[in-house]
């Protein structure tokens, strides 16, 4: 079933991740894209984007300073996590708020959002020692826009059958 992004409830959706990250807590400036199961009035609201902690870019000595969001996801479901879906809530910082980068700040103890960010392309930058409590770190992730647009806004190669019987990747993008 495809997914619908639900826009312009940012107070509700902000509010309803927040409620499924412990560490988080609402701000009035945050804005959130919701994922509903289906396009009905009754669709189950599967997961939550949060876009906050937004620096847009600024000329310093005559170079581009900032261009940073975070993101946070929250979800009741793992069916939201589809390519295309995926897509569109990290075009959201890239091309709409014409970000440089995006992070995550993830406890150390949450091993599950660990390996689903690095699995969506952010890579790890660093760690924050005792963080969030005794023993419990920030681990810190990061995706730049040229990373983006490679994973995401290319499209996958295809599998090509050669005539020696090998099978080969080829991009879709030409030489």
């Amino acid at each position: 079933m495809a997914h619908t992004l639900l826009f312009g409830f940012d107070e509700q959706l902000a509010k309803w991740a927040c409620a499924r990250i412990p560490w988080a807590d609402y701000q009035p400036t945050m804005k959130a894209v919701g994922v509903a199961d289906g396009s009905e009035a009754d669709a189950k609201l599967l997961a939550v984007c949060v876009y906050h902690s937004y620096l847009p870019v600024r000329m310093i000595d005559g170079k581009p300073w900032y261009g940073v969001c975070e993101i946070s996801f929250a979800a009741d479901s793992a069916r939201w996590a589809s390519r295309r879906t995926i897509t569109n809530l990290l075009r959201i910082p890239f091309l709409q708020y014409n970000c440089r980068k995006v992070t995550t700040v993830i406890p150390s103890t949450n091993k599950r959002a660990i390996r689903f960010n690095e699995g969506i392309g952010l890579k790890p930058e660093g760690t924050l020692r005792h963080h969030f409590a005794k023993g419990v770190h920030a681990c810190i992730h990061g995706m730049m826009k040229p990373e983006f647009e490679q994973r995401w806004l290319r499209p996958p190669s295809k599998v090509e059958s050669r005539p020696n019987g090998q099978e080969g990747r080829i991009s879709s993008l030409g030489p």
